[in-house]
């Protein structure tokens, strides 16, 4: 296995290949001991995953609907293949990156203070509210406050062809069925987020559990926790009684912040 500190995880898929990825690649494939990964998925796959010099192939539905899923199998996968020392920063593919405050951020200890105590960082990024949130401020009632929420049937309004496509696998499916999700109003947003070794080896053995299936009915809350990737991702790590740290720095929307790590270009597009 090859060691490295950390990986920077930039998920994609076929739709950008020629353009997102192309106009926001990172212009390096290591910093420091960090390494870039790009992620698309392929159900025409032969094998689990195979990778190409920094791309990574997986046998997934490249569909956004199943974003969980394929971000869940890229930590598995990469900690098949390297030896991870601290975690995984997970990216979209629409961001500009400051690499100086990148490479800040990459060496800076993953550590905050609680209660006087330091503590490692599990989980972090930038939250829509500005704030952290510990584990026992988390109650079993706000676990199970569930909404209805229409994102995914609206995208899909919105982008038709994308249920034709085959790589997505997703004829048939009646996305009106699955809007009901629990309610994580504290979490960072899906687009630049830092997640421990704990929290990886955490979704990979929740996902593992429900075989991978972003349409599985959770009866702890009655609702369909998985079709949101960055609202599933703190609903597990909540459950699992996981500090978020908000990060203010983690990116800034449509201007270049020269104190944040990368400017997210495509929030409105």
């Amino acid at each position: 296995m090859i060691k490295v500190d950390g990986i920077i995880l930039v998920i994609s898929c076929h739709k950008h290949l020629n353009t997102r990825l192309k106009e926001f690649q990172l212009p390096h494939a290591e910093y420091g001991n960090w390494k870039v990964i790009y992620v698309i998925g392929d159900l025409r796959l032969d094998c689990d995953y195979k990778v190409d010099g920094n791309l990574m192939v997986i046998k997934c539905e490249d569909s956004y609907i199943h974003l969980l899923k394929k971000v869940v199998l890229s930590l598995k996968y990469l900690h098949e293949v390297f030896d991870i020392k601290e975690g995984i920063l997970r990216a979209g593919d629409d961001l500009i990156f400051n690499e100086k405050s990148l490479c800040t951020f990459l060496n800076e200890p993953k550590e905050y203070i609680n209660n006087g105590e330091i503590d490692k960082i599990d989980y972090m990024g930038k939250s829509f509210t500005g704030r952290s949130l510990l584990s026992q401020h988390i109650s079993e009632a706000d676990l199970k406050t569930t909404i209805n929420d229409y994102y995914m049937v609206n995208y899909y309004n919105e982008h038709p062809e994308d249920i034709d496509n085959p790589l997505h696998n997703l004829q048939g499916i009646d996305f009106s069925k699955y809007i009901k999700r629990p309610h994580t109003p504290i979490c960072p947003s899906g687009v630049l987020y830092y997640i421990s070794n704990k929290s990886c080896n955490i979704l990979i053995n929740h996902l593992h559990n429900i075989n991978y299936d972003i349409f599985h009915y959770d009866e702890y809350t009655d609702s369909y926790p998985y079709t949101i990737e960055d609202c599933s991702i703190s609903y597990i790590l909540h459950l699992n009684k996981i500090n978020f740290i908000h990060y203010g720095n983690m990116y800034s929307d449509n201007y270049i912040d020269d104190n944040c790590i990368a400017c997210h270009t495509n929030k409105y597009k």
